[in-house]
């Protein structure tokens, strides 16, 4: 439902623009208009979905021994990572004629409570048990345990209008080009109680510490391209409505060490997913130098992730007894409103 939203307000943009063709411009057309804004937004990030399914474990692809524990699926919503949470954050535009640059960064801090349903063996950064630092922690089923993620975003987008169509205070339309990236960073805190003990788990066996306090870090940053367009419609001689819609497609290729798992264990990963947005904003001129602007974009992602062992002899394969290669698919949903200045 939300991609079709998406999709159908890009193609609304597409419809109306037909009327503007007539009129073709070099660059985006700023006669007239405020080309620097600055903005503060709220919001929800919701629909988190998603699922992790362990596939293969190199040494066992090879002849070697087995884990004598078989793959496990990992679901965001089996975790209690499906619910909604709150997003703050500032954004910034500044266009010229043929580029416009766009920043927005934002907060989320999403939290989690529940009781294991089985047994969860999770790798952290770090984890304590009577004075020593480990590397896994074990949340026996029926634990009750919580936890928070503080996330900060960063989305940055040049746009590139080589062209425009319309004519200064009447309806434009403005197709672009954009290059940006998309840059993910936080940190995780699990809560499942007092430390009991190390169990051991796996083969060859690994300490792990059952319940516990962990904590760790994450981060990414992904490059993203992709096509968009604008379409500007004065309603009156103060108020312009303005409608945007962009796809984008973001790639990453990495390795687990860049989300701070353990590099001993490190595996390359390959993410692939598609970005839709869409944008309602309203411009009320204030005076000859200022316009109020308020909105609300609409923003999906969905995607894919491979996590495979790297190409290793096999005496190092045998030696490194890695953990199971994993496929992920994701999806997340946020819908921001945000009000500010354009001067």
């Amino acid at each position: 439902m939300i991609r079709f939203s998406c999709w159908l307000i890009a193609l609304i943009v597409m419809v109306h623009a037909g009327s503007v063709w007539a009129q073709m411009n070099s660059g985006r057309i700023l006669t007239n208009r405020q080309t620097f804004s600055i903005s503060a937004m709220g919001g929800v990030v919701y629909d988190l979905d998603g699922e992790v399914r362990e596939t293969t474990r190199p040494i066992e692809v090879i002849g070697g021994p087995t884990s004598q524990a078989p793959p496990e699926n990992y679901s965001w919503s089996e975790l209690g990572f499906d619910e909604d949470a709150s997003v703050v954050g500032l954004r910034m535009e500044k266009m010229w004629r043929h580029v416009t640059l766009q920043l927005q960064g934002s907060f989320a801090n999403p939290t989690v409570n529940g009781v294991a349903d089985r047994n969860f063996f999770i790798g952290v950064e770090d984890v304590a048990h009577a004075g020593q630092s480990f590397e896994y922690m074990v949340i026996p089923e029926g634990t009750i345990y919580n936890g928070d993620i503080r996330a900060y975003m960063l989305d940055a987008r040049l746009l590139i209008t080589p062209v425009s169509f319309g004519a200064p205070d009447y309806t434009t339309f403005t197709p672009w080009v954009h290059l940006g990236f998309f840059g993910f960073f936080g940190d995780y805190y699990i809560n499942a109680g007092n430390s009991l003990g190390v169990t051991q788990y796996e083969n060859p066996p690994r300490d792990y510490v059952i319940r516990g306090r962990a904590e760790g870090e994450i981060g990414m940053i992904a490059p993203e391209i992709g096509i968009g367009a604008e379409l500007r419609v004065p309603l009156s001689h103060s108020v312009t409505f303005n409608l945007q819609g962009h796809v984008g497609l973001l790639k990453y290729a990495g390795s687990t060490g860049d989300f701070g798992i353990s590099a001993r264990n490190e595996k390359g990963v390959d993410v692939d997913y598609l970005t839709y947005s869409s944008k309602l904003m309203f411009e009320i001129a204030l005076n000859q130098n200022m316009d109020l602007i308020f909105g609300a974009e609409l923003f999906y992602r969905d995607g894919e992730a491979e996590v495979r062992a790297k190409d290793k002899p096999e005496d190092e394969i045998l030696a490194l007894r890695e953990k199971f290669d994993k496929d992920v698919t994701f999806q997340m949903t946020s819908l921001m409103g945000f009000v500010g200045l354009q001067f």
